[in-house]
Formats: structure tokens, sequence, C-alpha cells
């Protein structure tokens, strides 16, 4: 991080200061991207065409502030975030069973609310069309969860936050919807993405945030999902490894919308493939042994299930 001579308020605590060029999604979660990626570089889903060796900074915080968040932030990464990724996951993201639930306390709500707080703070919400008329929500949301992180009321107001755990699809068993997108385990298991999420009728609006094989969303109209007590997150409590999701508003969003959404927008030029092409013949032992071509096979076997699927669907 860097600092200028500069003072604005900061948007945490609202104290005049020197801001740091902090992350919106933590450094963390590039970090191990780029560790198990193919090439030592990462595409994000906010900004999926640019090759990047670090997510997107902004100045919003003072350095107490930043230290406060960071506290969060390293308490998620040291006891679930690595345990998760290292352990209960293989090396082509199949869960292994090894861990079976994450204990917690209120860090896990306080990281949720921070990652989705810097949307908020950082999204021009006035200049939307879809989330203009949501501006006053917005802006009482927005202050709520700015006490909470400060621990000045512990309680963030009328929503839930949910936490996904993902692992690799391939995997499974049960039947592959047709309007999967091709790409599935690969935004499950290397995006990183975040910002609202609106339904097309705008009657269902939350906040979604992921990193890598973990997602949250956080309810805002309406504020309470049904049937979502294995993602559920409370002051304290447990995370099960191997989750029940039921709820189909979470799921279609989670597995179908938001990736066919983000996945149509790859695109990669004759450029960027004759760079991924020289990174492979630079370094073929990396390139077999990472996550990212071990999720593109399963993304593969993935597509063939589903197209067998379809033509025993003819026989029937």
């Amino acid at each position: 991080m860097s600092s200028t001579s500069n003072t604005s308020k900061c948007s945490l605590c609202l104290r005049e200061n020197v801001l740091l060029d902090g992350y919106i999604i933590p450094a963390f979660v590039f970090k191990w991207i780029k560790d198990t990626s193919a090439t030592g570089f990462l595409r994000t889903a906010i900004t999926p065409n640019l090759r990047q060796q670090d997510g997107l900074k902004r100045k919003l915080l003072c350095k107490n502030c930043e230290g406060l968040l960071n506290h969060y932030e390293t308490l998620f990464a040291n006891n679930i975030l690595h345990p998760y990724v290292e352990t209960e996951l293989d090396g082509s993201g199949i869960a292994t069973g090894r861990i079976k639930y994450f204990d917690h306390d209120d860090w896990l709500l306080r990281f949720v609310i921070s990652l989705h707080w810097r949307f908020l703070v950082t999204k021009d919400y006035t200049s939307s069309s879809n989330l203009s008329k949501f501006k006053k929500l917005l802006d009482d949301i927005k202050e709520r969860w700015r006490q909470f992180l400060l621990k000045e009321d512990n309680h963030t107001g009328k929503c839930e936050s949910h936490i996904l755990l993902f692992q690799n699809l391939a995997a499974g068993e049960g039947y592959v919807p047709s309007n999967m997108n091709d790409k599935i385990n690969y935004y499950l298991l290397r995006c990183t993405d975040g910002g609202p999420a609106i339904s097309k009728g705008k009657n269902k609006f939350g906040i979604f945030s992921k990193i890598g094989p973990i997602a949250f969303f956080t309810t805002i109209i309406p504020d309470k999902l049904k049937n979502t007590n294995d993602s559920r997150v409370r002051m304290r409590g447990k995370v099960k490894t191997a989750q029940h999701l039921y709820n189909p508003i979470l799921n279609r969003f989670v597995f179908i919308n938001r990736p066919n959404e983000v996945m149509s927008k790859i695109s990669f030029s004759e450029r960027q493939w004759g760079k991924i092409e020289n990174a492979y013949k630079e370094n073929p032992t990396r390139v077999s042994k990472s996550m990212t071509l071990k999720v593109a096979e399963s993304d593969i076997l993935l597509k063939m299930k589903r197209r067998l699927q379809e033509e025993l669907e003819l026989y029937e």
C-alpha cells in the first residue's frame, strides 16, 4: 500500500486523514489464484479481459480503518479460505471430505459485510438506472454497515448474509442443466466477482461477491431467503463444507445467471492468445499441475455429460 501527503475523509471513520491505496477484494485471494494458475496472471469477472497481477485498489480508508478490516480478512484467510483450498479441495477443486465444518465468531460476518460495504461505497449507484431507485435504501444500509464494522452496532439491519463453498461440479452426480455455462467450473473455482445483483424484474436485489471458490450474498430485497440454513452467516456458529442449497433464487443466480453473464464478456484477442500460448511453452510443468488446466478439463467433461444427457432424452 502507498499513501500521499493529501488528506481526505476516511469512508469508515469519517475523519480527515491520509488514505491508503487499499484492495477492494483482499490481496490473499489473488495470490492463491496466481499460485494455482497456469500463467501466474489473473483475470477478474469485474475486468475480465485485462490480464493483471493484482486486484482493483481504491483510496477509501485511513491506516487505522484499513488495519481493522485487515484483521477480519486475516481471520477469514487463516480459518476458512486457506484450509478450504489447501486441505478440503484437491488440486482439481474436488472436495475430499477432510474438513466437515469451520467454526467462526463475529469476524466472519464482519468480513462479509466489509466486502459488500466496499462495493457499495465504490459504486456510483446514483447514475445507474438499475440502482438509482434504491438510493435511499442503499444509503441507509451503507451507514448501518459502517457502524457494524466499527463495532458501534452489533446488527447489520434488515438483511441476511450467506456463504457458499463451491467445488468442482464434474465430480458430482445428477442432472446438468442445459443452460449451465460451458465454463461453469472456471467461474465457480477461479473467478473473483462482486457487486449489486438485481433480478430482471428489479423486485429482487442483493450484494454478491466471490473470491475463488467461496462466494457471499447479502440480501436487501427481500431481506430473507427461505431454506438457506446451511449457508446463513450469523455472529457465531459453524459453516458446513458439504452444503445443501435449496433456495431456487440463490441457486439460479450463482450457478446459471451470473456465470452466463460473466463468461459471455470474456474474450481473448489474437495477441492475448499468443501470450497465453507462450506462457504454456515456457513452463509446461506448471501448466500441467495447475488448477487452471484441471478445471478446464473438468469443464470439457461436464459439457460432454450434458450433451450425452440431451441425446439420451431423445430415446425416452
